[in-house]
């Protein structure tokens, strides 16, 4: 094997190891606490990642959501989060410092986060004014918001709220959730002339007059209905993505 060979093989066999770690890590923090802090299981529902950090900044507990963030852009090193652009990460460290200054008196501004193939992160911090059930020692609060998710709510609540029909229900569902009426018509097994009209009449009903306007009354609702499941302090291996940089 040539030097070059070798010296690449040894770089990928350290980054594979560092991945490793810090997946180690971070599934550590997810289920650190006996009892998670009931903020975290909040802020899953309404998708958004919840960091809780200490004095030192030193991430202490972190959400489902939060977890999910990770990888691209905003990474996690010895339990401390840093950006992987240089400029962006001078930016969220001084976020973090502002937050966690006691003489800080106006909210910092939030950070765009930014990622390789992806929309920007929304990242923005809370400065905790009492202690937190579970985790005691925590004394910032860090929300990431994914622009890229789509919450889409439960057709029985678009039924309940605007007294659509199933139909209607899932066509505007459909349109929230980013997809074209084409796509929705051949999902359906239906004419495009028949999605068209039941969007036309989800219009009518939901009080909207375009797609971006359905779009945002649904995203609203569905903020309010949780849809995370099961063991929320299990995350599966194979979804994690590396969290750290090469």
């Amino acid at each position: 094997m040539s030097p070059s060979h070798r010296s690449l093989g040894d770089a990928a066999f350290c980054k594979n190891t560092n991945d490793s770690i810090m997946n180690a890590i971070a599934k550590r923090l997810l289920s650190k606490t006996p009892v998670p802090a009931p903020i975290l299981g909040l802020l899953d529902s309404l998708r958004c990642g919840g960091f809780l950090l200490d004095l030192c900044g030193r991430v202490l507990s972190l959400n489902i959501m939060a977890l999910s963030c990770l990888g691209d852009g905003l990474v996690l090193g010895n339990e401390f989060l840093s950006a992987t652009d240089r400029d962006t990460d001078r930016k969220l460290q001084y976020l973090l410092s502002a937050t966690l200054s006691p003489s800080g008196t106006a909210p910092p501004t939030p950070v765009a986060v930014q990622r390789h193939s992806r929309l920007p992160l929304v990242v923005s911090t809370f400065r905790l004014g009492a202690p937190v059930v579970g985790v005691p020692s925590a004394a910032v609060l860090l929300l990431t918001l994914d622009p890229e998710q789509r919450p889409e709510p439960p057709r029985e609540v678009l039924v309940q709220t605007f007294g659509l029909t199933r139909a209607e229900a899932d066509v505007a569902i459909g349109v929230a959730s980013g997809k074209t009426l084409v796509k929705i018509a051949a999902e359906r097994a239906v004419k495009i002339g028949t999605v068209r009209a039941h969007l036309k009449t989800v219009f009518a009903k939901t009080n909207t007059r375009s797609q971006a306007d359905l779009t945002g009354t649904l995203a609203r609702l569905a903020f309010l209905t949780p849809q995370l499941g099961g063991d929320d302090t299990q995350a599966p291996a194979a979804k994690m993505r590396p969290l750290v940089a090469a």
